[in-house]
């Protein structure tokens, strides 16, 4: 049923219009009656019509006033303008205000009730096209959501991407936070995708609530994401604002919904490119719900952290692991995990504990792979830490660590064999590309070949006999020899085609390197 309101200053046209049209009949229910503007908005604001029937001359507020007053309080509510006077003006006026139709007195009913049903088709063509839109948003995010959680998208993407789901980027840090419904049914009243949306726009009102940069975005099944921007904030302080956030969440959808939510938190990253490691990480936080519980708000700091107790934090067994297993030593790995399991039955460690301890090596394997190993294939072990809980064994969940942590030491071993007298020469080739780079350094050099800085250093030193500044010197050095002999460049423009900003401070290292001065070197020709 769509609702109606009249307004009219004439009794008796108020009362034929009432009386005379079969309102339920055609798909109608007239909601309010009355005699002039201020009344007409009361009602209106009370019972919310779809569609307004008003008179333009009334006292105390004509119908343009009243219409341009239900623009500001619902502009989808349609209005329908009747007079008596056929004046121009008053049509004007109408059509600015974007009244939906304009009558003249006296009205046929068959007339009102074909503008009426044209009113109505409009509401069920509007309504029908929001709904795609809405549906075909959703779309978008989910997709967005997807290559975030595959890693297939590049930093420029994520841009767009954001972009085009209606994300306003709004400085460092961020964070994601992902969102599980803890209940699904939710009976015939109501079904899961309407519930999470009233969820979705309950978490938009509390983050404009608490005056935090943001969104919401709507992700597969009975789950949301929520995107935090910290607008330059300090890090301590953004999270502490976090915190604040979530336990408001779970407070009042308790409270609004009668049902609970379960909220992970990925770190915290300085740059937009750290969104999609984000997200991966609260995703995976959520898959330890199992043992925090539900109705809770954790991090995936918060897991790996976990003191399980005494036993299972002293063997620290990380940093080893990871040493191993970035130095291609399977070997150690297993050697050093079965040691592990070993300590770990003798203390009768609980099967809690193990798994805690489990989860947290395989997180932080997977964390650290992104950085050491960024084309090992981790998609065969994606359901690893959802395995570790339902096993029930050691030996199991101990099986399930070494069969990652040694493939993906073989792989840095593969590497580190095929690549090892390669990343030099990859390195020296970029040297020579790129020597007119003002900023090029150790650093720049070291991410292009995907090594930290301290291990190319080493590489240089250990395969050519000389380091890194040496060789970029050298090949600085002898294209300036180059150009001063065969042009006839100032001492400035040499410097600055091969990298120095300061003359000055190249003069002397020309000097150091060829013992004479540019000028005196010039003279040489």
């Amino acid at each position: 049923m769509y609702k109606v309101v009249i307004v009219d200053d004439d009794r008796i046209i108020r009362k034929g219009l009432s009386s005379v049209i079969p309102w339920t009949e055609h798909g109608f229910e007239l909601v309010g009656v009355a005699g002039d503007g201020e009344q007409g908005l009361e009602i209106i604001e009370a019972t919310e019509p779809h569609i307004v029937i008003s008179d333009i001359q009334m006292p105390f507020m004509d119908g343009l006033e009243m219409t341009k007053a239900i623009r500001e309080f619902n502009p989808k509510i349609k209005v329908i303008l009747l007079t008596g006077y056929e004046d121009f003006k008053y049509a004007h006026e109408a059509i600015r205000l974007r009244a939906y139709d304009y009558l003249l007195k006296p009205v046929e009913t068959s007339e009102l009730l074909d503008k009426l049903k044209q009113a109505t088709a409009d509401f069920d063509f509007q309504r029908r096209t929001e709904n795609h839109l809405n549906e075909s948003q959703h779309y978008i995010q989910q997709q967005f959501l997807k290559k975030l959680r595959l890693n297939k998208v590049t930093d420029e993407e994520i841009y767009k991407e954001l972009s085009l789901v209606g994300i306003e980027h709004s400085g460092s840090p961020i964070t994601a936070l992902y969102v599980k419904m803890d209940q699904t049914d939710f009976g015939p009243q109501s079904n899961l995708e309407t519930m999470k949306e009233h969820m979705m726009d309950h978490c938009k009102s509390m983050l404009n609530l608490f005056n935090m940069d943001g969104c919401v975005l709507n992700d597969e099944s009975n789950h949301f994401t929520m995107f935090l921007f910290g607008s330059n904030q300090l890090v301590d302080n953004f999270i502490h604002f976090i915190s604040n956030v979530t336990s408001e969440l779970l407070s009042t959808i308790k409270e609004t919904f009668n049902t609970t939510i379960t909220v992970t938190r990925g770190r915290v990253y300085d740059e937009l490119s750290g969104l999609s490691c984000s997200y991966q990480e609260a995703v995976k936080a959520m898959e330890f719900r199992h043992l925090i519980g539900i109705n809770q708000a954790f991090s995936i700091d918060d897991i790996e952290s976990s003191d399980c107790n005494e036993v299972v934090a002293q063997l620290a067994i990380e940093e080893d692991l990871f040493q191993y297993i970035s130095l291609g030593l399977p070997e150690k790995v297993t050697e050093l995990l079965d040691l592990t399991k070993e300590r770990l039955t003798n203390n009768k460690a609980s099967l809690q504990e193990v798994t805690l301890l489990a989860i947290r090596i395989i997180s932080l394997i997977f964390h650290e792979s992104s950085k050491i190993a960024k084309t090992w294939d981790y998609s065969r072990f994606e359901n690893a830490e959802s395995k570790v809980v339902n096993m029930q064994t050691i030996d199991e969940i101990f099986l399930e660590i070494k069969i990652i942590a040694v493939d993906l030491s073989e792989f840095l071993k593969r590497i580190n064999t095929n690549q090892k007298h390669s990343l030099v020469d990859k390195a020296i080739d970029f040297i020579r590309e790129h020597y007119h780079v003002a900023n090029l350094n150790l650093q720049t050099v070291s991410e292009e070949v995907h090594v930290s800085s301290a291990y190319l250093s080493n590489l240089f030193k250990v395969e050519k006999g000389f380091n890194f500044g040496d060789f970029l010197l050298e090949t600085r050095m002898k294209r300036a020899m180059e150009l001063f002999q065969q042009t006839d460049l100032k001492t400035y423009e040499v410097a600055e085609k091969i990298g120095y900003s300061n003359p000055q401070y190249f003069s002397s290292s020309f000097k150091k390197y060829t013992g004479y001065s540019p000028i005196e070197f010039k003279k040489l020709k």
